[in-house]
């Protein structure tokens, strides 16, 4: 492996490794924002909640022209050839082109919430909830902006302690104080609003202070508008029709079913993706990673996903095999038990996601590549699978309907990036022996727990879900180490970031009773 390969490896691990703190916080208290209204209201108002937040997630999309992808990717380049006049008029440029339309896009939404509640869904219970979000609309396009600069400086904590940490626990505080005084399911568009505005000060203080300054630079700015239009236009169709595939279940099952059925699919459908955790982790600081290994060494690339998605896989798969196995009992104790009727879209999730983590970061690396336009191409066709799948299924079988669409489309989309990065780029994403025998390593760890379970219990009873937990993870970690073991990129990574927390000791004490 070369030193740039390893650079890049090094940066993923640091990147990722703070993300990856950032992300079970905000996690926590994610779930705990969302548990908290689903447990204080029911079902039915968290869903109502929940296709609210549908409508700001689509329009918000819209309302952003997927710039960010563009800010990511072009800045680290400029950075490498000092090109500051260049950052600081794209920078601009997304502004100019985002803040109009956000601003126009909030008044459409704010003044036509009654016909958006009444024609899409004909329920008028989430009026005031698509009022109160509209808001976040601009404040939102302003702080993805700040903070996809700070990223693409390679400032990945900025953003991990404000929007992934501090803004939830405004969410958070606002919404159980606001529902203690009684303000029921509204309680938590205000707090989900009062996160967002601290979120857009920290990030402008940030891109201004600490990275920058950029806005307010002497420096003269370079504009790049088409250069930026150009590499995001495809993204954004992409992004929006994304959106549209990951709210496609929702919206429809808000059409054909009740506020109830929507409460219990969104209660199965964050909590499946938490086994994407490891993924997005790595994921934050990929398409910077990437771009700055490939202009350094393009055939180092290949190595450094394929070890990427080893990591990912490594952390998702004993996640998935818990899920799949206890998914009754990880929604009784994450939602309650009305939510335990989620539990087999839950297991159907937690399938599609887990093949979205073993591809690994394909996406990513299409627009490191500047193929954006196979991406939009890639959307398009799970986005019709998906529709058409949700409105065969959904009338049929209800939230497993739903369950299966997204799994499907999820599937099929990054089979086809993987297909289109090793045809495109000669790269195969997925380390084959790698994932075989963690995959082993997994089933094997998993034979103590199922003995266990079928010995003692009939029905398996909620708390054996914390010392099954334990015994697989210490089965797992010790078993991982023996079949797979650490190969040398995993243990200059660890001595790196031994060195960076000031533990070398204790990483090296490890490290050499590892290898004995």
């Amino acid at each position: 492996m070369t030193d740039a390969d390893q650079k890049a490896l090094n940066a993923l691990a640091k990147g990722a490794g703070i993300t990856a703190i950032g992300m079970a916080i905000s996690k926590a208290l994610t779930y705990f924002y969302r548990v908290s209204i689903a447990r204080f209201v029911g079902p039915e108002a968290y869903g109502q909640l929940s296709l609210a937040l549908m409508v700001i997630g689509v329009v918000s999309t819209v309302a952003y022209l997927a710039l960010g992808n563009g800010l990511k990717k072009f800045i680290p380049e400029f950075r490498a050839r000092d090109d500051f006049a260049s950052i600081k008029g794209m920078v601009l440029n997304a502004l100019e082109l985002t803040v109009p339309l956000s601003i126009m896009l909030f008044g459409v939404v704010f003044f036509g919430a009654e016909f958006i509640a009444t024609t899409f869904f004909d329920n008028t219970e989430i009026i005031p909830l698509i009022k109160i979000l509209s808001f976040t609309i601009p404040l939102g396009v302003l702080t993805r902006t700040f903070f996809d600069t700070t990223l693409g400086f390679n400032k990945i904590i900025y953003k991990t302690g404000t929007v992934r940490i501090l803004q939830n626990f405004v969410q958070l505080g606002v919404t159980l104080g606001l529902l203690f005084l009684g303000f029921n399911v509204v309680s938590a568009a205000w707090g989900w609003l009062g996160g967002k505005i601290l979120s857009v000060v920290l990030g402008f203080y940030f891109m201004e202070k600490k990275v920058g300054p950029i806005l307010f630079s002497k420096v003269k700015a370079r504009y790049h508008r088409k250069k930026l239009l150009r590499f995001s236009a495809p993204l954004l169709l992409s992004g929006i029709i994304g959106t549209l595939m990951g709210y496609a279940d929702t919206g429809l099952l808000g059409y054909y079913m009740t506020d109830f059925e929507v409460g219990l699919y969104n209660a199965a459908l964050p909590t499946a993706m938490l086994i994407l955790l490891p993924h997005k982790a790595i994921g934050s600081l990929a398409i910077t990673s990437f771009s700055e290994l490939k202009e350094r060494d393009r055939e180092s690339v290949e190595a450094s996903m394929q070890t990427a998605t080893r990591w990912v896989f490594s952390f998702v798969l004993p996640t998935f095999l818990i899920m799949l196995l206890f998914s009754e009992q990880i929604l009784n104790i994450l939602w309650g038990g009305q939510y335990t009727q989620a539990s087999i879209a839950l297991s159907i999730l937690a399938c599609g996601y887990l093949i979205d983590a073993m591809v690994g970061r394909v996406g990513s690396f299409l627009n490191s590549t500047g193929h954006t336009k196979y991406i939009l191409y890639n959307n398009v066709a799970a986005l019709t699978l998906n529709l058409i799948l949700n409105i065969a299924l959904i009338p049929i079988y209800g939230i497993i309907g739903a369950a299966i669409a997204t799994a499907t489309s999820t599937i099929l989309t990054n089979v086809l990036m993987f297909a289109e990065v090793w045809r495109k780029e000669n790269v195969i994403s997925i380390p084959s022996v790698s994932i075989l025998k963690t995959t082993l390593t997994g089933l094997l760890s998993l034979l103590p727990v199922i003995g266990l379970d079928t010995v003692l219990f009939l029905n398996t009873p909620y708390w054996f879900l914390i010392p099954a937990g334990l015994i697989y993870g210490l089965s797992y970690v010790t078993m991982y180490i023996l079949i797979l073991g650490l190969g040398n990129e995993e243990k200059e990574v660890l001595e790196r970031l031994g060195e960076i927390s000031g533990r070398e000791k204790e990483v090296d004490k490890i490290l050499k009773l590892v290898v004995s």
